[in-house]
Order: structure tokens, then C-alpha cells, then sequence
């Protein structure tokens, strides 16, 4: 059982620890959270839960609970050893405690979808940039609001744009806001999308059809932190963190010039690419539930 487990913890010196979820007296999540709490030269060792996930809920809370990874019955012996070495080589470092979050549109006990709930849970701690692939209706705006709920910045604004929806000469004034006076129409200052989803997330979708002379100017923005309205002189901080998604196989548009190079290995620190409905057939029933549920409501 968990309290046996810590109590093993506290008298052995472990490499790393396998543990199931399920258990008597102390369930696996509490356990481990008692591995953190131990003195300073133990509670790092890292823990690998055993469990069956089923959604994007259970993984992030067994990241946050302190796991450095886990694996979803039924698994075979191969990966369990490679989960094992990697955790072994690997310094545990601050791991946050659980914590309560909302729940999420993002369904699916398929291989692919487990992967992509077990990235997000990875970076629940995180506000780094993640850029989102998949074809169209893969449910990459799903994954960026999960992202941001599971995030530190959980308590700000998640905005979302698309970038392909907005004509190009009003897509600057849109992201970065405009003076007063600053073009043809301009009749009051206006703030951007920077600026509303200070302290929280921007979603770019649709950031392979964003002009070249923009994508300027958003790395400068990534890169310096900082930028002007249009036509303002006073210069804002940009509080955000950035969340991008394309369609497009942005390579492609790297060869060809139409989108930069240093931009995109901005975004794209982490990539998640999202499976078509096609590749995860498994998952067809538990969503046609979830859409009747929704009908029956």
C-alpha cells in the first residue's frame, strides 16, 4: 500500500520507484506527494505511476501530484525499462504540489490522445511556448485552453485569434493596438490582443498565414518582450504567453520563404501534433457519448 511505499522511501535508498494508483490505506497521487515532503536527500527520487488513464484530468494531476512519468496499462516490459533508465539518469528538481482545475473538452483513450495528455500534463508547471500541428478540426484550440488551464497562468486571460481570419492590414492593429488618429479610422486608442491577455495566454491560430512584415514583428516582440501600439510611442511590456497552431507544414514554408526560419524555432520550444479522427477510431464512441450528453442537455 502508499503508506508502506513512503515508509520504504524513507528507509532505503531507491533509484526510482514504480507504484500503482490504485492502493489501500494511501492511494499512489498521495503517496507520492509524501516522497516530496520527505528531507532534502530523498524526496527526488523519481516516481513512475501505473495506471489506466482515461483523460486529460488524471494525467495532469499525477504530474502535479510530483511523478516523473507514468505508464498506461496494458504496457510491456521494453518501455517499462526505458521509462525507468530515463528517470534514473535524470535529477529530480521543485515538483509542485496537486491542485484542483477545471475540467476539459479534450477526450480519448486511444495511444495518441494518452501522448498528448501526458505532454500537457509535463508542462502543467511550464509557460513556455508550444506550437500546435494537426489538420483542420483536430482540436488544436481544445488543446491550447487545456494548456492554459493547467498552466501557472490559469488565473488570466486565455485570448484566442485567428490570424488567417483578419485582413492583413488590420492584423497588426489587432495583435498590438492602435493610437488614436494612428490610420483611416482609427477614432479612439484601442488595446490589442497583447495587451488584453496580460497575465495570461495568446492563442495564434492559424500562425502559417501571417504576413511576412508581421512575422517580423513578432519576434521581435518574442524576442525582446516589448512593442509599440500602432502608432504609439510608449512602449508596452509584453505579459503573455504565447501558444501558436498551423495546419500547414511550416517547413515548407520555410524553403519557400514565406515564413521565417527564426520565428519558428521561437514558437515551437515544444511541439504537440494532434492526431486526426481517423488515426484514434477507438475514441469515436466516447465522443459520440460525450456530443449525446451535450444534445440531451
Amino acid at each position: 500500500n502508499g503508506l508502506e511505499a513512503v515508509n520504504a522511501v524513507k528507509a532505503n535508498d531507491y533509484d526510482a520507484v514504480l507504484m500503482d494508483v490504485q492502493m489501500p490505506v494511501m492511494d499512489g497521487y498521495t503517496a507520492t506527494r509524501e516522497i516530496r515532503n520527505l528531507k532534502s536527500e530523498i524526496r527526488n527520487v523519481p516516481v513512475i505511476a501505473m495506471t489506466a488513464f482515461s483523460d486529460l484530468e488524471q494525467a495532469v494531476s499525477a504530474f502535479q501530484s510530483g511523478v516523473f512519468d507514468y505508464l498506461s496499462k496494458p504496457f510491456d516490459l521494453e518501455q517499462v525499462l526505458a521509462v525507468v533508465a530515463r528517470a534514473s539518469a535524470t535529477p529530480e528538481t521543485g515538483l509542485a504540489a496537486a491542485a484542483t482545475t477545471k475540467a476539459d473538452q479534450l477526450i480519448g483513450e486511444s495511444a495518441a490522445m494518452q501522448e498528448v495528455f501526458r505532454t500537457i500534463g509535463r508542462l502543467s508547471r511550464s509557460s513556455i511556448s508550444v506550437l500546435l500541428t494537426g489538420e483542420t478540426g483536430s482540436g488544436k484550440e481544445v488543446v491550447a485552453q487545456a494548456l492554459h488551464q493547467h498552466s501557472p497562468r490559469a488565473g488570466g486571460p486565455f485570448v484566442a485569434i485567428n490570424t488567417a481570419a483578419i485582413p492583413a492590414e488590420l492584423l497588426e492593429s489587432e495583435l498590438f493596438g492602435h493610437e488614436k488618429g494612428s490610420f483611416t479610422g482609427a477614432h479612439a486608442r484601442r488595446p490589442g490582443r497583447f495587451e488584453e491577455a496580460a497575465g495570461g495566454t495568446l492563442f495564434l491560430d492559424e500562425i502559417g498565414d501571417m504576413p511576412l512584415p508581421l512575422q517580423t514583428r513578432l519576434l521581435r516582440v518574442l524576442a525582446e518582450g516589448e512593442y509599440y501600439r500602432v502608432g504609439g510611442r510608449d512602449l508596452l511590456r509584453a505579459d503573455v504567453r504565447l501558444l501558436a497552431a498551423t495546419h500547414q507544414d511550416l517547413q515548407k514554408k520555410i524553403a519557400d520563404g514565406s515564413f521565417r526560419e527564426d520565428l519558428y524555432h521561437r514558437l515551437n520550444v515544444i511541439s504537440i501534433e494532434l492526431p486526426p479522427l481517423r488515426e484514434r477510431r477507438g475514441d469515436i464512441p466516447l465522443l459520440a457519448r460525450h456530443f449525446l450528453h451535450q444534445a440531451a442537455e
